[in-house]
């Protein structure tokens, strides 16, 4: 059970909860996606009132460790401690160079990540790639926006490299899948399927040389489609 020990120049209770809940993401007890106990079985665990706990979820909802689905409860966010926008990418007003600087950054860093999948990547990562291309594709029959699947196939590739900063570094440079998908009208879906099924192959088959050959087509594709564009359609 804690103890207010503010008198005693202590952390307050209710950021000793947010510590004890983010050691508990750390150790795994809580894992990216998972459901958040409620306020009232954690306060009754922590012997804690509900409202110490609610301050503790806010401290850690502003951290990008937690999330609130509305009707549903809190989750531990799937990627853990990365703002949506830690960048600013919002407030550039230039959009167009905004994309065209984010495919020359992806261009250096994304081969490398399916060359590394290709090494790396089990038939369970594989199943779960080829599943997402099928869902990617089926948005795109729909004439739905596929940037949820899309972002989350560019993830699993680099969740598979097996480097900690990649998959928390992806998020950010794939803000500008949203963006293309957006600016060029769905004119990238023909060779967004191609290439998303090439670099999956390439990797079922641990072919890193052709994984990275992939990327850099899928890559170059969305870039030639940007600098089509005029100025004023972003």
């Amino acid at each position: 059970m804690l103890k207010n020990t503010m008198s005693l120049g202590r952390k307050p209770l209710s950021e000793q909860v947010a510590d004890i809940l983010i050691e508990e993401v750390k150790s795994g007890k809580l894992n990216p996606g998972d459901r958040v106990p409620s306020e009232t079985e954690l306060g009754e665990r922590l012997g804690v009132s509900r409202s110490t706990v609610r301050e503790a979820v806010k401290q850690l909802v502003s951290k990008n460790i937690f999330e609130i689905h509305r009707g549903e409860g809190t989750f531990v966010c799937s990627n853990v401690g990365v703002s949506s926008d830690p960048l600013g990418f919002q407030f550039v007003s230039d959009r167009k160079k905004l994309a065209l600087d984010l495919c020359e950054i992806r261009s250096i860093i994304e081969p490398w990540i399916v060359r590394k999948a290709a090494e790396n990547a089990t038939e369970e990562d594989i199943r779960q790639m080829e599943k997402l291309c099928c869902d990617v594709e089926a948005m795109i029959a729909k004439g739905k926006n596929h940037s949820d699947p899309d972002i989350k196939l560019h993830k699993l590739w680099a969740e598979c490299t097996g480097n900690s900063v990649a998959p928390n570094l992806i998020p950010v440079l794939l803000q500008s899948i949203p963006l293309f998908i957006d600016v060029t009208g769905g004119a990238l879906t023909e060779p967004t399927i191609t290439t998303h099924r090439r670099i999956t192959d390439a990797i079922r088959r641990h072919d890193p040389a052709a994984a990275e050959e992939a990327m850099r087509d899928h890559i170059a594709f969305n870039r030639q489609a940007i600098e089509r564009l005029p100025v004023q359609d972003f």
